[in-house]
């Protein structure tokens, strides 16, 4: 598997932050973080800093689940609304129905 990386969010300026999701090579799942913040809250470490959270392999599959509850619980659309999201994001499914 290869290392898929995105910024999924950024502030500009003297609090610049840049916040970044990564898929590793490996199936961890990574959200990074580099702040360069210079507010009080920061004055013990001085202007910069790096910080992150990884989810190993063996908990992706944890994970997904967490977020997909978290996402569509109470749905009573959910299986429609889970499809249309993985054909939005071009995330391979299948889709069945039956009577």
């Amino acid at each position: 598997m290869t290392e898929r990386d995105s910024e999924i969010a950024r502030q500009e300026g003297a609090d610049f932050r840049s916040v970044r999701l990564q898929l590793q090579a490996d199936g961890a799942i990574r959200m990074h973080a580099y702040d360069m913040a210079r507010t009080a809250e920061h004055e013990d470490r001085g202007t910069a800093a790096e910080f992150s959270v990884t989810v190993p392999p063996a908990e992706v599959a944890n994970l997904a689940l967490v977020l997909l509850r978290e996402k569509f619980g109470g749905r009573l659309q959910a299986v429609t609304e889970f499809r249309d999201f993985c054909k939005r994001h071009e995330v391979v499914n299948t889709f069945d129905t039956w009577a």
